[in-house]
């Protein structure tokens, strides 16, 4: 089987976070990066590049470096997933020493700023906008229920509640909601919960483990999977810890709710991340996602140190059928149960479901609404 596929987002997403913390490969020019704000308009893997107009699928549309932000003309900062990085240019040598870890060289012509290694191009694009003011990093990341004032979600998506139901389907319609499934009556919830949620964590089990709710989206690599590109799905997920060390992650929506769900993967569970007390997780090669065992093209890498979104995780990786005849690029994006969501702008198509249910201190259901 053919297996040259499009870009992996996995791998952009490594790499990334990896390009600010290694020695690049490339020619920097003479002079400080020109001050002012470059935005990110392409990026290349080998020979796959996500154009600008693609860039919103991997999260990285609002990805940016702004330089001389402080007046400082050798200071800069790079803005990658809302993650800021500042970094200090050193002119005569040709790179720029980011604060957190690694170098970088540069090269700039003209509009065009270019970071590279062996593996990835990043091309950023001289802005005549003003740049944003660069985030700040959370003091905490414990978090109470809020008053209930909120946003509803952000930006479009399928109402369909499953991941199958708008693959192969040619009708795509759907009915209204049913509000009265949202209020948690007649579902056998315990009403004890005064509304607020205990989220602190001291070490990577109490961060892991439990109830996580979301979205999910695929790029498809054959033509099944292609119907639904950058559709956005509701999806949950429940961490069930065995010991301080192995447990299992169960991935589930309306369409496959917890007893048959999307994915059942045993994992293993350390300190080894980016922020030791949220710990690293990685796939320990057994269970199956979707029809098929879980194997080589499905392992999940998870570090969700390397955000600063609260209470956050993200599983990638790429599924191929058991007849290696259907292919896909999957992204989950989940958050703790009982999280608002202020700081994540993408909310989960039944966001306002689910802040019915947290405002009412429910825990997660089984399954998320199907419409």
């Amino acid at each position: 089987m053919n297996r040259s596929f499009e870009i992996s987002k996995n791998r952009i997403v490594c790499s990334l976070f990896v390009l600010m913390a290694v020695m690049l490969a490339g020619c920097g020019k003479s002079g400080y990066i020109p001050e002012g704000y470059w935005k990110l308009v392409e990026i290349t893997e080998n020979d796959k590049t996500v154009k600008e107009d693609r860039l919103k699928d991997y999260g990285l549309d609002d990805a940016y470096i702004s330089m001389a932000y402080d007046g400082d003309p050798s200071s800069g900062c790079a803005v990658i997933f809302g993650v800021p990085s500042t970094f200090t240019c050193f002119k005569d040598e040709g790179y720029v020493a980011f604060m957190s870890a690694g170098r970088a060289n540069y090269a700039y012509s003209g509009k065009k700023l270019t970071l590279a290694d062996e593996n990835v191009k990043m091309v950023f694009e001289k802005s005549k906008d003003k740049a944003p003011k660069i985030p700040e990093e959370p003091d905490s990341i414990q978090y109470a229920v809020n008053d209930g004032s909120h946003e509803g979600a952000v930006g479009t998506a399928k109402k369909e509640g499953s991941l199958f139901s708008g693959a192969g389907d040619q009708d795509l319609g759907y009915e209204d909601e049913n509000e009265d499934t949202a209020s948690g009556e007649d579902e056998g919830y315990d009403d004890s919960n005064d509304g607020t949620y205990d989220l602190s964590y001291s070490n990577p089990r109490e961060y892991f483990e439990g109830d996580w709710y979301g979205w999910m989206t695929v790029t498809g690599r054959t033509d099944f999977w292609k119907q639904i590109d950058g559709e956005v799905y509701d999806a949950m997920c429940r961490v069930e810890m065995d010991d301080d060390n192995f447990g299992t992650v169960t991935i589930f929506d309306a369409g496959m709710p917890y007893e048959e769900p999307m994915a059942r993967v045993k994992v293993v569970v350390n300190d080894a991340g980016s922020d030791p007390k949220k710990g690293h997780m990685a796939d320990d090669n057994s269970g199956f996602f979707l029809d098929g065992d879980f194997d080589m093209h499905n392992k999940w890498d998870i570090d969700p140190g390397v955000f600063d979104w609260s209470n956050y995780m993200m599983i990638t990786g790429t599924y191929i059928d058991g007849n290696e005849e259907e292919a896909m690029d999957y992204v989950f994006h989940f958050k703790k149960w009982g999280d608002d969501w202020s700081d994540f702008s993408q909310k989960p198509p039944h966001f306002d479901w689910y802040r019915k249910l947290i405002d009412a201190g429910k825990p997660m259901p089984d399954a998320p609404p199907e419409d």
